[in-house]
């Protein structure tokens, strides 16, 4: 019975030896969580791609949009007021 008590018990010191190596580790393995100038440089440059990515975004999707809109004309109630649209952002464009 003591044997695999004893075993238990290195088991739980094994265990707990791992737990400390790996929490003694977690700052060399991810600065960017304990250091706050790191952290808010990657939080920044986050910022700047996500908002890049959206800048892109929508300058692929809008024009594909008024390319389909145009289009979508055959549908009577939809297509009125999808060409206005359009021409008015003709419009705008051409003020540019």
């Amino acid at each position: 019975m003591s044997a695999k008590k004893l075993s238990n018990e290195e088991q739980l010191r094994n265990s707990i030896d791992r737990l400390e190596k790996t929490i003694s580790s977690l700052p060399q393995t991810y600065p960017v969580l304990f250091q706050p100038g790191k952290r808010m440089f990657a939080q920044f440059m986050h910022g700047i791609v996500y908002g890049l990515g959206m800048v892109v975004a929508f300058a692929l999707v809008i024009p594909f949009a008024i390319l389909l809109v145009d289009q979508v004309q055959w549908v009577p109630l939809l297509g009125d007021f999808l060409t206005e649209v359009v021409t008015r952002m003709e419009q705008v464009r051409s003020l540019r």
